[in-house]
C-alpha cells in the first residue's frame, strides 16, 4: 500500500522553487488546480495544508513530474525534499 506523502506549506513552496517553478501559477497549471489551492497550500506555513487530500496529491505528482523527490523518514518527510537531476 502506498503511504500518502503530507508535506507542510513550507515545504511545497521549497519544492516548487527547487523545480524551477517560479510562480505559484506554474504550479497550478502542472498540477491541474486552481491558483488560490496552491496559495492555501503554501501559506499552510509549518502546518500540513487543509486542502483536499486529492488537492495535495496533484501536487506532489507535478512536482514529482519536475524532478523533485520526496525522502521518506518513518513514514513522514524527516527525510526532506531533493531536486532529482533527469
Amino acid at each position: 500500500m502506498h503511504t500518502p506523502i503530507m508535506l507542510t506549506g513550507n515545504q511545497i513552496r521549497a519544492a516548487r522553487q527547487l523545480a524551477g517553478l517560479r510562480r505559484q501559477e506554474h504550479l497550478a497549471e502542472k498540477a491541474g488546480l486552481g491558483v488560490a489551492t496552491v496559495q492555501r497550500a503554501e501559506a499552510a506555513g509549518d502546518e500540513i495544508p487543509t486542502i483536499a487530500a486529492k488537492g495535495l496529491a496533484d501536487i506532489v505528482r507535478a512536482l514529482e513530474a519536475a524532478g523533485i523527490a520526496f525522502e521518506l523518514s518513518g513514514g513522514s518527510l524527516a527525510g526532506g525534499v531533493t531536486f532529482r537531476k533527469r
